[in-house]
């Protein structure tokens, strides 16, 4: 099962620590808000980041060393 664990404001920025967590081997995923049209990278709407709920707190922990 998966848990959010954050808000974006941005897609950009979502994906930048989805790859992040990929690197410490965390598999998340990005889900997007709203609607999104051909060349609009929905910023506007932004995008949650999902965890396994086992890595959790390892991507917490991951997400507060960067901040």
């Amino acid at each position: 099962m998966m848990k959010k664990i954050k808000f974006f404001n941005s897609i950009a920025g979502a994906e930048l620590v989805k790859n992040l967590l990929k690197e410490h081997g965390i598999n998340a995923s990005v889900q997007r808000r709203g609607l999104q049209f051909p060349g609009d990278l929905g910023d506007s709407y932004g995008a949650d980041l999902f965890v396994p709920e086992k890595d959790v707190k390892k991507a917490e922990d991951i997400l507060g060393e960067e901040e």
